[in-house]
């Protein structure tokens, strides 16, 4: 330990200033006067944040001292120590925000000295450097952070922002992320980079408080930019290598220009003039697929990235890639399945003298629960038609398949003029042969009579269908409800009732995907399905559909078909 002089150093008595312990401490250790004035330190200290030699620390305040440490919080705290004698064990510091180097952490602890009479002489401030340890808190608690943030959703633009969530400003400044074509578009074919290819700037974060420049989001939001396979960009995408550019400063124009390859570093240029002096480019890589890259830079004023901000953004791209990938897949098949179950539905429903039809079917938006629901409308000799609707469990391609056996089979069954109990019967047994133990179908089966007005129908653990009459609330129709298609065979109780329905009355069968809420109950679903039939019942059939999907279910979780049939 020294105590300072105006001219020299000389060793100070341990009894003079601090108990003899704190010679050997390892940590560097500084005491203050009363007025915060540096009067003595230990060896270790002269090597805080390159602190100057130990001569230059006599009488000065901390900060003039060591001017990347943010010295205003430390003298806060020495002050309340003076004032109340209670001693600070851990105070964790660093250097300041406006300090372009690289980030230092310290934990400080403080306490008061006293005299060889007992007055209080000062107080002492001992630092040990936890750099490595804050920045390994700091990078955990970002990716701990990246694990819930990043893929909540199956949807690859909204992963790439959520990435870019994550990483700006904590880690860059400022980021963006490209995609390829291929990836975008989930045609089926695996990623590639290795030819000409098109890529798109999918998701850009721009610093709050900071407008990009006009010129910079200009080049930046284009649609689509091309490769050049000849470009090193393009090469380090093939490669599956990072770019890193700690320093603009380090490269020259020439080598800034050979960058540009028409997408991502390309921006380079742009991106130094708004200001930017230190990049990384990432590639976006699962399963062995190339699917785009991740830029990320940093901005004028910050420190430039380190190998550590590198390591840390390979971890979070990488956790982002495998997020993109199961989107891309999911997108892929969904689309499938769509186009699947498009196929196996009616593309028209005939005319039937006497009813008024309209039919929807609208897919799920929020996740892959789409395959299983469908309807159809069956003109029936002797002025009569069925009109079904039905719904088997899963929601993938198989549901689909399924969904379009059943169909036909209803159709056939339909021609051998059977009742709806009948008909129901007959369709438990196909899909028990048809599915296995875990898959079955709910299905009601109406057929009506032209010349009586008459209804008979029958249900198959479906929900119960609705009907509306001129000035009358929408009421649920009292059938017996039956077992699911395929789970029971050999049960025969399925029962028709028969309902004669006045004129200009509308009967709506629909599926459970109308009416079901993860938060609400299903009487809740059924209530307001009631509600809004009751205030549509004058409107044509197919207004009154578009207007109940709109209000019930405008972006269904689930797929959904509606059939309404008006007298």
């Amino acid at each position: 330990m020294w105590r300072i002089g105006t001219n020299s150093l000389h060793p100070a008595s341990p009894d003079e200033l601090i108990p003899a312990g704190l010679l050997q401490v390892p940590a560097g250790v500084v005491i203050f006067d009363t007025e915060l004035r540096i009067i003595a330190l230990n060896e270790a200290a002269e090597h805080l944040a390159c602190g100057p030699p130990a001569m230059a620390w006599a009488g000065r305040r901390l900060g003039e001292v060591l001017p990347r440490l943010d010295a205003g919080l430390i003298e806060r705290s020495l002050r309340r120590v003076l004032a109340t004698g209670e001693p600070v064990l851990e105070l964790e510091v660093s250097t300041r925000d406006d300090d372009p180097g690289e980030e230092c952490f310290w934990s400080c602890v403080q306490f008061r000295v006293y005299g060889s009479e007992g007055e209080i002489a000062g107080v002492a401030c001992a630092m040990v450097d936890i750099t490595e340890r804050a920045r390994n808190q700091r990078r955990l608690a970002l990716v701990d952070e990246a694990s819930a943030r990043i893929g909540t959703t199956l949807d690859i633009r909204r992963t790439a922002e959520e990435l870019l969530d994550v990483a700006i400003p904590r880690l860059a400044d400022v980021g963006a992320v490209d995609l390829l074509a291929a990836v975008i578009e989930s045609d089926g074919s695996a990623p590639r980079a290795h030819d000409q290819a098109l890529m798109q700037r999918v998701a850009l974060r721009w610093p709050a408080g900071r407008p990009a420049p006009r010129e910079y989001l200009r080049r930046e939001l284009q649609d689509w930019a091309e490769f050049d396979v000849a470009r090193p960009y393009h090469q380090s995408l093939v490669a599956g290598a990072p770019v890193f550019v700690p320093t603009f400063g380090d490269m020259t124009p020439e080598q800034l220009a050979a960058m540009d390859s028409g997408t991502g570093l390309s921006r380079m240029l742009a991106a130094r003039a708004a200001g930017a002096h230190s990049v990384m480019a990432l590639p976006l890589i699962a399963r062995g697929a190339i699917m785009g890259m991740t830029v990320l830079y940093r901005l004028a004023g910050t420190r430039p990235f380190t190998r550590a901000d590198l390591a840390l953004a390979k971890d979070l791209v990488g956790r982002a890639s495998l997020s993109i990938d199961n989107a891309r897949h999911f997108t892929r098949e969904r689309a499938t399945a769509v186009e699947l179950q498009a196929g196996l539905l009616p593309r028209t429903i005939p005319q039937v003298p006497g009813l008024e039809l309209a039919c929807r079917y609208v897919p799920a938006q929020a996740a892959a629960r789409v395959g299983g629901d469908w309807f159809d409308v069956i003109p029936l000799p002797g002025d009569r038609c069925a009109v079904t609707v039905g719904d088997v469990t899963g929601h993938d391609i198989r549901a689909a398949a399924v969904m379009g056996q059943l169909r036909t089979a209803t159709h056939t069954l339909a021609t051998l003029d059977l009742t709806p109990a009948e008909t129901l019967t007959r369709l438990d047994q196909l899909t028990a042969d048809l599915t296995d133990e875990e898959t079955s179908a709910t299905c009601v089966y109406a057929v009506h009579n032209l010349a009586t007005g008459d209804w008979d129908i029958a249900r198959a653990g479906h929900p119960a269908p609705a009907l509306v009459s001129p000035g009358h609330p929408a009421v649920f129709l009292d059938l017996p409800p039956g077992l699911p298609l395929g789970i029971d065979v050999g049960r025969r109780d399925y029962q028709a009732i028969r309902l004669h329905v006045p004129r200009d009355s509308t009967l709506v069968l629909y599926t459970d995907g109308l009416i079901e809420n993860p938060a609400d109950d299903i009487s809740t679903g059924m209530a307001r399905l009631a509600e809004i039939l009751t205030t549509t019942g004058t409107l044509p059939v197919g207004e009154a559909c578009d207007a109940v999907l709109g209000a019930l279910a405008p972006h269904p979780a689930d797929d959904i078909a509606v059939l309404m049939a008006r007298t």
